[in-house]
């Protein structure tokens, strides 16, 4: 695993969709797949919040600007 970042792409139910760019992710290098930790998700779920009661539809939003 190697310290590096990832794009997080979210659907709400509504049909909002909202793409989360450099997240900082423990990236496999074997298989390419992420790993969040909580702390970063956690930051995750309030930039989504944020964007749900602003009213956008869709969107790009940069992890740290926006944490």
């Amino acid at each position: 695993m190697v310290l590096g970042k990832t794009i997080l792409p979210y659907e709400f139910e509504n049909g909002r969709v909202i793409v989360i760019l450099d997240v900082p992710a423990f990236i496999c290098e074997e298989c390419g797949d992420d790993f969040i930790e909580i702390d970063v998700m956690r930051n995750i779920e309030r930039i989504l919040d944020k964007v749900e009661h602003n009213g956008m539809k869709m969107g790009f939003v940069e992890y740290r600007k926006a944490a």
